[in-house]
């Protein structure tokens, strides 16, 4: 990553929470009323394969697109460099979803009105938003230095292939109107990553325009995920815990999407699936590590060596104020889980052991 700037590892992280598109695309006759599947299809795909290389390219020269360039070790987590450092890779894709869906087809070019794309999207330095687009086959017309005071009117086209500006319009279009319809903040975490503009998500196809249910189960944290091991334990553990009767709502953290599961109405959840930039991860919430210890024999090494290993804790364990953090004895020594920022016990699952996990956080969850 050049110059080790913090914006650059995040735009790798925010090119893992791209969806892969499989081999069979299933698209909804509402997307087709102008082009056969095969001609949108192959669009869908170069879009996406645009997005990704777009991405590898901040990575690399983030100065191109008006990111930050904070360097890596000289802020920390919490700091308001670090905050704008994860979220600006998302600028430009806000700001093109926000291009196409308030914009309308003139003969083969989209027409946009420049008020109204400064008043619904806040990116800033727009104008080398604009001048990097062109580096991928997009030009502009109606305004001057890519400036979009400079015009009443943006005129966007893609003449090495305008199907691109179809399918570029009718998705953007499709989220504003569904996704977004009563979303307050649709930069939040949670809106973000349901975002099938941004994730560039292929599910949004299969439903018609008026239609989107993506995002809305499991799916939100699956969606995510780039092996089918993975989707598999996100699948099985949610109809498992679902039929147990744990209710679950979304999570909103910075590194990735996250399934929250609750067994009593409360606001600390008991389980969560969560995809922590970009590695699938279960989160137990496990009170009493204690009470877990004999089981431990009839467990994979690989669960054994989750309870083997102990973390520093937080500033709150230093200054001896901490209430959620979980410590036991284990194996002669003393051990260490930090709580605060999420359960104490975190693991990549797998679907054999969900029989171990269920049993484990029944035996912990208490005091």
């Amino acid at each position: 990553m050049k110059d080790d700037y913090l914006v650059s590892k995040w735009a790798l992280i925010r090119r893992n929470e791209l969806v892969d598109i499989p081999d069979e695309l299933e698209i909804h006759p509402d997307f087709l009323r102008r082009f056969s599947h095969a001609e949108f299809e192959s669009a869908f795909r170069k879009i996406g394969e645009m997005f990704r290389q777009i991405y590898s390219d901040m990575a690399v020269s983030p100065q191109k697109f008006g990111l930050p360039l904070y360097k890596v070790n000289e802020y920390d987590y919490f700091s308001n460099q670090a905050r704008e450092a994860r979220t600006s890779p998302y600028n430009l894709f806000y700001f093109m979803l926000c291009l196409f869906a308030c914009g309308d087809f003139n003969g083969t070019t989209v027409i946009t009105d420049t008020a109204e794309v400064r008043k619904t999207d806040k990116s800033k330095r727009t104008n080398l938003l604009l001048e990097a687009l062109c580096d991928y086959g997009f030009s502009f017309g109606g305004i001057k230095k890519y400036s979009l005071s400079s015009g009443d009117h943006l005129e966007i086209d893609y003449p090495k292939n305008r199907i691109i500006l179809e399918v570029l319009s009718s998705i953007s279009k499709k989220v504003k109107h569904t996704q977004l319809k009563d979303v307050k903040n649709y930069r939040s975490g949670s809106a973000t990553f349901s975002n099938a503009f941004i994730g560039w998500n292929y599910k949004i196809l299969t439903e018609d325009l008026h239609t989107c249910s993506l995002a809305e189960g499991c799916d939100y944290v699956a969606d995510k995920m780039h092996n089918e091991a993975d989707r598999e334990v996100i699948f099985t553990l949610d109809k498992i815990l679902t039929e147990h009767g744990f209710s679950k709502k979304k999570g909103d953290p910075n590194e990735g999407p996250s399934i929250r599961y609750y067994r009593q109405k409360s606001s600390v959840y008991d389980y969560a699936l969560t995809s922590d930039t970009g590695n699938l991860y279960l989160e137990l919430r496990i009170r009493n590590a204690k009470n877990c210890l004999e089981y431990l024999s009839e467990c994979p090494e690989r669960i054994v060596e989750l309870f083997r290993y102990s973390d520093t804790g937080c500033q709150n364990r230093i200054n001896e104020t901490c209430r959620f953090g979980v410590k036991y004895e284990f194996e002669g020594e003393e051990k260490w889980h930090c709580g605060c920022c999420g359960a104490p016990f975190k693991i990549h699952p797998t679907k054999e052991d969900i029989p171990h996990y269920l049993k484990l956080w029944e035996l912990g969850k208490k005091k």
